[in-house]
């Protein structure tokens, strides 16, 4: 019995080494929320807005931010996208190419960065969009949070 609790305890120090806490959009306006409802001059749910319908808001606007994906994602897509135009390029002849020489690296790093700024530009773009819709679909819970948001003690 006591290897087991040894082994017990050495997965809870495991799991506890690689808690982090969540920051995004969707928990700051929930804790803001749970910490500070109460509170005489905080914001209350009015009209048709319940519980259900700010989460739902809530899960919609954040899955739209998170579209773009992660910092480590975009910067794999950023080496993908980078390194792709000089593995292309070094399949061809050189002396098919406009450029000689080191000038092949230096076209196909201008070519991946072209690549890159034209995937974050629609990234970004898709974004709005997803975020825009998500405020259409749920006005009053749009504008309640806008009003949680600019709440300060």
């Amino acid at each position: 019995m006591g290897g087991m609790q040894f082994v017990n305890t050495r997965l809870m120090e495991r799991h506890t080494y690689y808690r982090y806490t969540i920051d995004d959009f969707q928990h700051q306006v929930e804790n803001k929320i749970k910490h500070h409802k109460d509170e005489a001059n905080f914001p209350k749910m009015e009209g048709n807005l319940d519980q259900e319908e700010l989460d739902n808001y809530l899960f919609d606007y954040q899955a739209a931010l998170d579209t773009e994906g992660s910092e480590r994602t975009q910067y794999t897509i950023a080496g993908f996208l980078l390194s792709l135009p000089i593995l292309v390029l070094s399949a061809f002849p050189e002396k098919t190419l406009p450029v000689k020489g080191y000038q092949v690296v230096l076209l196909g790093l201008a070519i991946g960065l072209l690549l890159f700024l034209f995937y974050k530009i629609v990234m970004k773009i898709i974004v709005r969009s997803k975020v825009k819709q998500a405020k259409a679909d749920h006005p009053e819970a749009c504008l309640y949070v806008e009003k949680v948001m600019r709440y300060n003690k």
